[in-house]
């Protein structure tokens, strides 16, 4: 029974167990995921501080000053040092930016609007430049950071299963910390299968009386045979979607060889994901290798293009059998098995995937997605499934869905910015019409 995608969605993100953490440096945080949150020590900024660099003085001598009458300045202070001298009528403080605000400043003039009488040392007169702004103006405007204006103590400033990113690194720098509690790298196990696969570099030197087919340079392909190409693009989509992938090879058409490899990667991972074998051919042998290895097939036909024959099972191994190297103790299981077409694979595990990936490291999923205008008219002939169809991003914001032939036209998506969503039923879209946008990585 096929089921549709958001119905496929919400199952694998609703089995989706939060894994182990560990605490690592804060040089070793980005890219990471929050095990917990993050809240702020302190109130920030801790203290009033000067946003210029400029003169520390009260609100009510700014109004009746003049380019004849000035202030005096009683003491400089630089940023880090604590003011020692308060406010006084008549008085100011020179004051960089960051510095503490001494007590009785209610404004900082910018160093640019003013002038001093002699050097810059204490007994001296600072005026008004003569082609400053009038001082009501000047008196409107602070230009003071005032504590607690950006954060207040124990605000939650990160949230647990947040990815970490360089601005915030800067956070949690900001809060004190040297060391942040993540999650675990999820550990992916990646299988392809099919006899007619030949990884890269493996092939004949030249050709054989047998006949085969010339490839680039002097790289020949025996006929029949095509070169492995999904494992090596889900291997480096996997490391961007902040996995640790392991490759586990080409299982041939053979039932015993691909139930050996498929308990092996199931063993050592905590989720596998294959490729090719999970339609209804006569060599399709991984659904039911699933079930003999105590998995439960949730879905196994989703309504959606390309990736219709996408499979997802799930089970609960226990230590003894597979030992779970490295997942830290996390006894439950996720195999996906994809569509053989690279297309479909590589859009899969964009959208089934990585949601589960993200849901294992603590966080709540949500899909980016936009909409942007069509720059063309776009039409297919079947609307029972929802499509997904390559386009560009053009400067002028819209997009054009690119020369696309199917789920095995992998070029496709070297040329993409994004994919196009097109619900299920609309055979046609309109030039101009919004359409929805899901950017690739």
């Amino acid at each position: 029974m096929m089921i549709s995608f958001e119905s496929a969605l919400d199952t694998v993100i609703a089995r989706a167990v939060p894994g182990c953490t560990e605490v690592v440096p804060l040089e070793e945080a980005f890219g990471r995921r929050l095990a917990r949150d993050v809240c702020a020590c302190c109130d920030l900024p801790p203290f009033d501080k000067s946003a210029v660099d400029g003169y520390a003085c009260r609100r009510e001598d700014v109004l009746s000053m003049s380019r004849d009458k000035g202030l005096r300045m009683v003491e400089i202070i630089p940023a880090g040092h604590v003011p020692q001298v308060e406010i006084m009528e008549g008085c100011c403080s020179k004051i960089m930016t960051g510095a503490p605000l001494p007590k009785g400043a209610g404004l900082v003039l910018m160093l640019e609007q003013c002038v001093q009488s002699d050097a810059a040392c204490q007994g001296q007169i600072i005026y008004l430049k003569p082609d400053a702004d009038p001082v009501g103006k000047l008196s409107a405007k602070s230009n003071i950071c005032y504590r607690g204006e950006d954060v207040l103590s124990g605000e939650v400033l990160l949230k647990r299963g947040q990815l970490i990113r360089a601005q915030d690194v800067a956070i949690i720098a900001t809060c004190g910390l040297s060391a942040v509690e993540v999650y675990c790298p999820i550990k992916v196990g990646v299988i392809s299968t099919g006899s007619e696969l030949m990884e890269p570099g493996i092939c004949n030197s030249s050709p054989d009386s047998d006949g085969t087919e010339a490839g680039n340079g002097n790289t020949f392909l025996p006929q029949g045979k095509i070169f492995n190409s999904n494992s090596w693009q889900l291997m480096a989509l996997l490391g961007e979607l902040g996995a640790k992938a392991q490759y586990y090879g080409i299982a041939p058409d053979s039932p015993a060889d691909t139930e050996r490899i498929m308990a092996r990667a199931v063993e050592e991972n905590q989720v596998v994901l294959l490729s090719g074998g999970v339609s209804e051919g006569d060599f399709d042998f991984v659904p039911g290798i699933m079930k003999k290895l105590g998995l439960e097939i949730l879905f196994d036909r989703v309504a959606v293009q390309p990736g219709k024959p996408t499979t997802f099972a799930v089970g609960q191994w226990t230590s003894g059998a597979p030992g779970i190297a490295g997942t830290c103790g996390a006894s439950t299981k996720y195999v996906f098995g994809l569509p053989g077409n690279p297309v479909s694979a590589f859009v899969q595990t964009l959208l089934l995937v990585h949601p589960l990936l993200v849901g294992i490291q603590g966080g709540s999923y949500g899909e980016r997605s936009f909409l942007l205008p069509l720059a063309t008219c776009y039409k297919r002939k079947n609307a029972e499934r929802l499509a997904h169809i390559p386009v560009r991003i053009l400067p002028c914001g819209s997009c054009l869905p690119i020369e696309y032939h199917g789920s095995a036209h992998i070029s496709a998506l070297s040329g993409a910015d994004a994919l196009m969503r097109v619900p299920i039923g609309v055979l046609s879209i309109s030039e101009g019409e919004n359409v929805e946008i899901i950017p690739l990585p």
